[in-house]
């Protein structure tokens, strides 16, 4: 396991850091039965990431393994379930992917579970809900992971030769002593060469632009102290509660009006959407008469290459204040702009990795105590995903809204963005402790986008 993973793996010991990740798929039809069977076991085939478990060694501080599970068991992990009569809409769908949100995984099985919940409207239609776990995927390789379940069209052909089943290599105590060694070692060296790295290239900045270089110093130093400075309480005393629950509600924005915005103000698409999300958080407290002068966002930037695995995360945490002084939308963006920068450019992203390196050899209590110290007084998460521009198909059945919602860990809310076929589909992730009425916020969060769009 990666350290970024195995940060994420750990630290559910605490399970208001759960970090499972959940996709609901509204589709026009009931896929066939056995044809979705046969596409899961493809799609864990294809990934065998999906047929592994994590597994450790209580006498090794090295990040578990994953190992192919040798009693995988598919019916395990895909699921049906027919809605209730009084709850057969697109809420009471909502309400069962929350709840399959809080709930934690088997850890002595692979990391996902799919169910597919049928009897909505009466019509015919279907929703599916894909739930995964943070260390076996992030956001943008958990959609291409699904590339592999989802069709372009109805009746996809001949999808090639079937790949073969995983076999069950699991490891013994040597193997675990060795990889627990290799780990060790390999993180020493890596920080040992990056610290070589970054102290010739200061050396030789020092030599050619000894000012210039000083204030880089001084400021790469602030910033690493602000990434690891704790921050267990939120700025919203307001919405300060945190429980296991959760709430799920959707808003669905026209994409082109979303991107003509970003264009007028020559801003990101992504722009937008933290300035509605910020509008959203402002009015809301505003309204309840509780007015904030800025609130703590935690947002993922992404560092994803050509040739990464799907699995895996290639991510780093951008953590950063949003002010509450600008309520013009035009203001908004022009300050929104500036902090995302500000933030996507933040010296210390590039510690990242030798921090959670660091986090990951330490003991899991310790591990959970400093994540929390660093995730709980974030009151906001916001996170945009690119999704497919065209529809997409599951064993013949059209897929109609495609929304994500991330897990909250830690904050109040988490807002979730994905793009597909047109619409920008906004997951709310909402905390009930923190947001005394989740419905609301949802519906003053559409308001907001509608000031963005026009």
């Amino acid at each position: 396991m990666g350290a970024f993973d195995a940060v994420m793996y750990g630290i559910e010991g605490d399970p208001l850091l759960r970090s499972g990740i959940i996709a609901l798929a509204v589709l026009e039809t009931t896929p066939d039965r056995t044809q979705l069977a046969a596409r899961t076991d493809r799609l864990t085939r294809v990934f065998p990431r999906l047929r592994q478990r994590a597994v450790g060694s209580p006498f090794s501080p090295a990040p578990p393994r994953w190992e192919t599970d040798p009693h995988f068991d598919p019916d395990y992990h895909l699921r049906w379930r027919r809605l209730p009569d009084e709850d057969s809409d697109i809420a009471g769908a909502l309400a069962y992917a929350a709840r399959m949100s809080e709930a934690d995984f088997d850890r002595s099985r692979p990391l996902w579970e799919i169910a597919v919940l049928t009897g909505l409207h009466d019509d015919g239609r279907a929703a599916i809900v894909i739930k995964i776990h943070h260390s076996v995927a992030d956001g943008m390789g958990g959609l291409a992971m699904s590339a592999a379940l989802f069709d372009l069209q109805a009746s996809p052909g001949d999808l090639g030769p079937l790949p073969p089943v995983p076999e069950p290599r699991p490891a013994g105590f040597a193997d675990r002593v060795l990889q627990a060694a290799e780990f060790e070692i390999g993180a020493l060296l890596e920080t040992l060469r990056g610290t070589a790295k970054a102290s010739a290239r200061a050396a030789l900045a020092l030599l050619t632009d000894p000012l210039a270089s000083t204030a880089t110093a001084g400021r790469t130093a602030a910033a690493a102290a602000a990434m690891l400075a704790p921050q267990s309480e939120p700025k919203s005393s307001w919405m300060s509660g945190r429980s296991l629950a959760s709430v799920f509600t959707v808003v669905d924005v026209p994409l082109d009006p979303l991107r003509q915005a970003a264009r007028a103000a020559g801003v990101t698409l992504n722009v937008v959407f933290i300035a509605a999300v910020a509008d959203a958080v402002d009015t809301y407290h505003r309204t309840h008469g509780r007015p904030l002068t800025a609130f703590r966002v935690n947002m993922p930037v992404d560092q994803r290459s050509p040739g990464d695995a799907p699995t895996g995360n290639h991510w780093v945490p951008a953590r950063f204040l949003v002010p509450c002084t600008a309520v013009d939308p035009a203001a908004r963006l022009r300050e929104l702009h500036r902090v995302v920068d500000d933030a996507r450019r933040d010296p210390a992203l590039n510690l990242s990795e030798v921090i959670y390196k660091a986090m990951a050899l330490l003991p899991g209590p310790a591990t959970e105590q400093l994540a929390g110290m660093l995730m709980k007084g974030v009151d906001v998460a916001a996170t945009n995903v690119p999704g497919p521009p065209v529809p997409v198909y599951l064993c013949g059945a059209k897929v109609r809204t495609l929304v994500p919602f991330a897990p909250k860990s830690g904050a109040a809310i988490n807002v979730g963005l994905l793009t597909y076929d047109g619409t920008a589909f906004v997951g709310v992730n909402s905390d009930p402790a923190a947001v005394e009425d989740p419905h609301e916020f949802t519906d003053v969060l559409a308001r907001s986008f509608a000031r963005f769009t026009g």
